[in-house]
């Protein structure tokens, strides 16, 4: 009976010591979103900047988060169209109460995620759109971009075009808000140059037969065929020049996205000699980019490209909500202002205050044998150009062809 009451009363004992303890705390939790095309014609780019957020996450995870807090990832696809951009940015804001958006892929897509984001005053990033609007006409203190946009990569491209390959180009554009803002800054920058454009057109986005135009390319007297456009649109585009000749007929030039990496294998004899311009190649032999992409590698089995600017993206908003101490959003916009980090796919970088782009080097690759070789680097000071927020970048702009 003794030996009973004895065990009841232990029982009794390392209970109360039990339920007094404290409770073991669970971390808690700060929810990002991922917002981009999973599939279709960008299904290329959502796919990476899906894979650069899971690297970093996983790392800053790993070393206890954000402010004591683990970041989950919350994924959705836009189908690449604003419409649907909009109600997912809203999903992720109002029901799943995200304090970073970084999305999405399209120019269309992320513009319309803008009027999002700014309505409900969230951190958003971008790290693959390029249309100039994001940082003039429809630019928001809460929105920040690693992205180049198509002024950027203009002042990058058009003088090596100019001295290098011929001072005649046509410009051939996907007909949405990408390519018409590149083709847009590029014949600009190509005019204040001195170089001639000799004809423009735009095709639709997601174009099967691009033969149509190809007769006023022939008869243009172009030296460069210029070309902004952007995943299946791009391979099917090169594969019918190349039928018809015109690889060859031509020297050819793009905008950074134009291609990944990852497809230039299949199509190398078509894309040979091609120069394209971006901020990250698996084979240029910078120790940040190679650095980076061993681990991206290691973790995913293929190289990294330049949707590596998500990747980059996460660790600009740790560092300021950090700087912050805090995950209100207009804290951590303030905090963003002015923020330097190495901890980037490409070392160093900085956000310009005046308009939240990321000032950082271009550099010029001319694609040989399925590669992006390096063939020139421009400094990112001499690329960014002057801040425009607020100004209409269409202000003075004509399609109308300068006969010299």
């Amino acid at each position: 009976m003794k030996r009973v009451t004895s065990l009841a009363l232990l029982v009794a004992v390392a209970l109360a010591v039990f339920l007094a303890a404290p409770a073991v705390a669970q971390q808690k939790v700060v929810k990002i979103g991922d917002l981009g095309s999973k599939v279709g014609v960008f299904e290329g780019y959502g796919k990476y900047q899906s894979m650069g957020i899971q690297l970093a996450v996983e790392e800053i995870n790993a070393k206890g988060g954000v402010l004591g807090h683990k970041i989950e990832v919350i994924a959705e696809d836009d189908d690449t169209k604003p419409a649907p951009a909009v109600r997912k940015a809203e999903k992720l804001i109002l029901q799943d109460g995200v304090k970073l958006i970084i999305g999405a892929v399209s120019s269309g897509s992320t513009m319309a995620v803008m009027d999002v984001t700014k309505k409900y005053k969230t951190i958003h990033w971008n790290s693959v759109s390029c249309a100039e609007f994001m940082r003039t006409t429809k630019f928001h203190k809460y929105y920040f971009s690693n992205q180049p946009d198509s002024r950027q990569q203009a002042n990058g491209l058009a003088k090596y075009i100019l001295d290098k390959m011929g001072k005649k180009v046509y410009i051939f554009y996907t007909d949405y808000a990408m390519g018409q803002s590149d083709g847009r800054q590029f014949k600009t920058a190509l005019e204040r140059l001195g170089g001639e454009v000799v004809g423009v057109a735009g095709a639709p986005l997601d174009t099967k037969d691009f033969s149509p135009w190809f007769g006023a390319i022939n008869a243009s007297g172009a030296d460069v065929l210029f070309l902004a456009f952007a995943g299946t649109d791009s391979l099917r585009l090169m594969t019918q020049l190349h039928s018809f000749g015109m690889t060859k007929k031509y020297k050819l030039a793009g905008i950074d996205c134009f291609l990944l990496q990852q497809d230039l294998a299949a199509i190398a004899e078509p894309m040979e000699g091609f120069v394209q311009l971006n901020h990250f190649s698996a084979y240029n032999p910078d120790p940040n980019m190679q650095a980076f992409n061993q681990k991206f590698k290691k973790k995913f089995g293929v190289d990294a490209n330049i949707a590596a600017g998500a990747y980059d993206a996460v660790y600009f908003w740790k560092t300021a909500v950090e700087k912050a101490g805090s995950f209100d959003s207009d804290k951590v916009s303030a905090a963003h202002e002015g923020l330097c980090t190495d901890a980037t796919h490409i070392g160093r970088q900085c956000i310009r205050t005046e308009d939240h782009q990321v000032v950082m080097d271009m550099h010029l690759y001319r694609v040989e044998k399925g590669k992006n070789i390096p063939i020139a680097r421009i400094d990112g000071k001499d690329a960014i150009g002057a801040a425009m927020v607020g100004q209409d970048p269409l202000k003075g702009f004509t399609w109308e062809i300068k006969k010299k």
